[in-house]
């Protein structure tokens, strides 16, 4: 069974380095300990017998959750942790009086789009340019929100 616990700042490293191992735009260990520490953000961890699967960062402001970061582990994909932690996170956020939920997304993320598509996300916008390439390039988010 999987269990989803709040991470801490002590976490940063390992879940930095599990996110670094399955994407090249992942977040670094600083990156990861300043939202821990502002008191803003939560990291949900999803991890089985200690093996970190993936994690969420969600921040919330009065009634509206940001999705501020996401992932499943390379070797964890294809299981349906994505859905059972995206699940999470959703009932997390509306039980702390959250009824909207937004984030953007890679243009070309089409395997993530899908994922927030079925848990009731809608795009409502295009931010043009908004993430960096490796090459020096930009690339366009799609800006999705739910209900919860």
């Amino acid at each position: 069974m999987d269990k989803y616990l709040r991470a801490s700042p002590v976490d940063a490293e390992r879940i930095a380095q599990a996110e670094a191992e399955t994407t090249p735009h992942a977040w670094g260990p600083v990156m990861y300990a300043s939202s821990l520490e502002s008191g803003h953000d939560t990291v949900w961890l999803c991890q089985q017998q200690g093996q970190l699967q993936g994690a969420a960062v969600l921040m919330q402001v009065l009634d509206e959750a940001h999705l501020q970061n996401f992932f499943i582990h390379v070797r964890h994909q294809g299981q349906g942790l994505a859905s059972l932690l995206l699940a999470h996170v959703m009932q997390q956020a509306k039980a702390n009086a959250a009824s909207q939920m937004f984030l953007e997304v890679r243009c070309s993320n089409l395997r993530a789009q899908a994922l927030y598509r079925k848990h009731g996300f809608q795009d409502y916008a295009v931010r043009k340019a908004y993430y960096r390439l490796p090459d020096g390039s930009r690339e366009d988010a799609v800006l999705m929100k739910a209900m919860l």
